[in-house]
């Protein structure tokens, strides 16, 4: 992925980057506050993250628009609050929110990686992925993700290990701790029919009947199965309620749309000049508008409707089927054991032997057997997965710390892990390097595609010869590389005399005031490729 242009502005004013470049990128200036913060959050706001603009700026107010390349293709992103618009080809597509943005992304344009939260599978989000090639100017935390909230920090782990292909699941605790259980149960019977004498000592099935102590531990036992597959059928059936809404008002919205009636709730059709026959489609929260007078816009729009429908349509499947299979594992749990009534009466009476007790233990033996195969699959399946993520971590943090002891001669003790410990928590230079570490790590380590973003990439006065080092290392990469400056009084346009780098410089910007009037119309005719009409 190779960023191109970054279009930022309203009616009023705007600003206009085409300067980027394949390979390393530093855009520089001699003052802060000269509009490469906001640059670089508009990149990462029109692929979905979270807004994190500085607080003097009124992001709400503007249009963003991203130009990206992928697979050689040119990709058009236009955002303005929550709502989407992308332009692939002559195609068109409006998204109402970033949920829509990711699925459309996944499905269009590249895969995104597919992480277990809370017990369902989700594209992850991408204020979550963002975190693997992007590093903003404030919350430079080693020990945690940014913007800690849904997402935990396990949960950047097996991001990592989607992108890395491992995609199978280690079994599940408890299904290992179900066979375990069964194959306890089973030798417990088998124990029965062979030392019925000790039969009182033995934690077996058939004292749930017998005892209110053992019936009481399986009571707490089943109820706490019950308690996490109902959390997991519960989040399935939400997740599938709003699919379902939202598939209902984009379908309400396809059906008026078709009928050109003036209201609806996801999009609605309004008259743009009063009295005319000019009809706008306008997107959720009226940011985006349409004019939908031709039927090859009206045709664009329909599809771009259809495409959200399919979209949920898929997910409502899937969703659906994840609530049958629960549903039946919630039934299973429930499912009370019937229990031999020779069982009772030895635990009763210590009978000696039992009748058929022969045939039971062979039967016994078999189940045991077949049971004890699955658990092994089970134990090398997870054992198999461990060894994986284990290697790629290895593999990662050796390279953080390869990259570190060549740009830190002073390195003394290495990286232990892609986050540090609470009670070891770097500071200055400290947290720069271990960023970039962690940046280079994983392009080498996962080689995604994704540009390379860091903020302030010499942050906390990273000297210049570990600076030279930091570039010399990122050089050597495949991605495009975007990084932020702002150089001392001495150091002058020393990036401009680089020629294997791209220098970007906002020295002449006006201090807190990066856009003007000068760039209004031509981001007016920007918009307009995108079929936006920006409301003066």
């Amino acid at each position: 992925m190779i960023i191109r242009a970054v279009y930022i502005g309203n009616s009023e004013e705007a600003y206009i980057n085409k300067e980027f470049k394949e390979g390393l990128n530093i855009i520089f200036s001699d003052d802060n506050n000269k509009g490469k913060t906001i640059v670089i959050q508009a990149i990462m706001y029109c692929l979905g993250n979270i807004p994190s603009f500085p607080s003097a700026f009124d992001y709400e107010n503007y249009y963003f628009i991203l130009y990206i390349e992928q697979d050689g293709k040119l990709i058009k992103i236009c955002r303005k609050n929550k709502n989407f618009v992308i332009r692939k080809d002559e195609e068109y597509t409006v998204f109402d929110n970033t949920a829509e943005f990711k699925r459309y992304w996944n499905k269009n344009i590249q895969k995104l990686p597919i992480i277990k939260k809370d017990s369902i599978y989700k594209i992850v989000d991408p204020e979550l992925l963002v975190q693997i090639f992007f590093v903003g100017q404030d919350k430079k935390v080693t020990y945690d993700i940014v913007n800690k909230g849904f997402y935990k920090k396990e949960d950047f782990y097996k991001v990592i290990y989607s992108m890395a292909g491992i995609n199978g699941d280690a079994a599940p605790i408890e299904d290992i701790e179900k066979a375990k259980k069964k194959i306890k149960e089973l030798k417990n019977e088998r124990d029965i029919l062979l030392k019925e004498n000790k039969i009182l000592k033995k934690n077996n099935l058939a004292l749930e009947f017998l005892s209110s102590t053992n019936d009481r531990a399986a009571l707490e036992g089943m109820l706490k199965e019950v308690e996490r597959i109902k959390n997991k059928l519960v989040n399935l059936k939400k997740e599938r309620s709003n699919a379902v809404s939202r598939r209902t008002k984009n379908e309400i919205a396809l059906k008026e749309l078709r009928s050109l009636n003036r209201t609806m709730k996801t999009g609605q059709i309004s008259c743009m000049d009063c009295g005319s026959t000019h009809i706008a489609y306008e997107s959720a929260d009226s940011e985006f508008s349409f004019d939908i007078s031709t039927s090859k816009m009206r045709t664009q729009i329909l599809n771009s409707i259809q495409e959200k429908i399919d979209i949920y349509n898929e997910e409502i499947t899937r969703l659906t089927n994840e609530i049958s299979l629960c549903q039946k594992e919630l039934d299973a749990c429930m499912e009370t054991e019937d229990i031999p009534i020779e069982a009772l009466l030895v635990i009763r009476q210590e009978m000696e032997g039992a009748r058929n007790a022969d045939d039971r233990i062979k039967e016994i033996d078999t189940e045991v057997q077949e049971l004890s195969g699955q658990l092994e699959m089970k134990s090398a399946i997870s054992e198999d997965i461990e060894k994986k993520t284990k290697n790629l971590l290895n593999g990662i943090i050796n390279t953080m710390n390869g990259f570190y002891s060549k740009v830190d001669s002073a390195a003394t003790e290495p990286y232990v892990d892609i986050f540090t410990t609470r009670d070891k928590i770097y500071s200055g230079s400290e947290a720069t390097e271990f960023h970039l570490a962690r940046m280079y790590a994983f392009g080498k380590i996962l080689k995604h595609d994704y540009p390379i973003i860091v903020d302030s990439f010499r942050a906390e006065d990273l000297s210049t010869e570990r600076e030279n080092k930091v570039l010399n290392e990122f050089k050597e990469l495949d991605n495009q590389i975007i990084f932020t400056t702002t150089l001392k009084a001495e150091e002058g346009e020393k990036y401009a005399f680089d020629s294997s780098l791209n220098s970007i410089s906002f020295s002449d910007h006006e201090t807190n005031k990066m856009l003007s009037n000068a760039y209004v119309d031509e981001f007016r005719k920007v918009a307009e490729e995108m079929l936006i009409t920006i409301n003066s």
